[in-house]
């Protein structure tokens, strides 16, 4: 049986990580606007089916997909203080893409956190606690006003941690001690779509 975790590395030479400064900035330009657009267009089309079906019906199955989502994203919030060092190798450092990466990490120092445990933490405490609110309000735990909201912060929260799939994908960075290795680049790809995919099902949420 093959091991999952023997995945061939690509040739870190070719990796967007490995291009000049000013060329990097260009690629990550690219895909955030990609990740966007692809977005507005699953926005769309979720519209579309949204108007095909009778009145009420596409609400009803945003709430009940609403609850796996909201577990889902709970369990990986925890996984951020269970198995920290899984995310850690994730972050971006600061500098960069070229430099182009220059999020703070206020009050970290004073806390005893490194960058990379400062930002682990923090969004998976929001993944947690927004997750879990997201699947009470699936099974109308909440009024709905209250989803619309965390649905809101969630397409914010998902905004705000697209960056380390990004990361993963220029510079090859791995979930130590989590899942097998992503294969390049089918998986990044991959990753890239379902990121659309989160975002566009949020704003739906947030704005039906």
């Amino acid at each position: 049986m093959q091991d999952p975790f023997d995945v061939p590395r690509p040739d870190p030479a070719i990796l967007i990580s490995a291009k000049p400064p000013d060329e990097q900035k260009l690629w990550i330009g690219g895909i955030s606007a990609g990740l966007l657009v692809s977005a507005v267009l699953i926005v769309t089309l979720l519209s579309t089916i949204e108007s095909a079906l009778p009145a009420g019906w596409f609400g009803t199955l945003g709430k009940l997909g609403s609850v796996p989502l909201g577990l889902i994203f709970a369990a990986l919030g925890a996984a951020h203080f269970a198995k920290k060092e899984t995310f850690l190798g994730i972050v971006p450092p600061l500098g960069t893409w070229g430099g182009l990466w220059q999020v703070p990490a206020p009050g970290a120092e004073n806390l005893g956190l490194s960058y990379a445990e400062y930002h682990t933490y923090w969004s998976g405490a929001a993944e947690l606690l927004g997750g879990l609110l997201l699947a009470a309000s699936g099974v109308g735990l909440v009024p709905v006003a209250v989803q619309q909201l965390d649905a809101f912060l969630m397409l914010l929260l998902t905004l705000a941690v697209s960056p380390a799939n990004i990361y993963m994908a220029t510079h090859d960075a791995q979930m130590e001690g989590g899942p097998p290795p992503m294969a390049y680049p089918d998986a990044h790809i991959f990753r890239g779509v379902i990121q659309a995919v989160l975002l566009a099902d949020f704003w739906k949420l947030a704005f039906h």
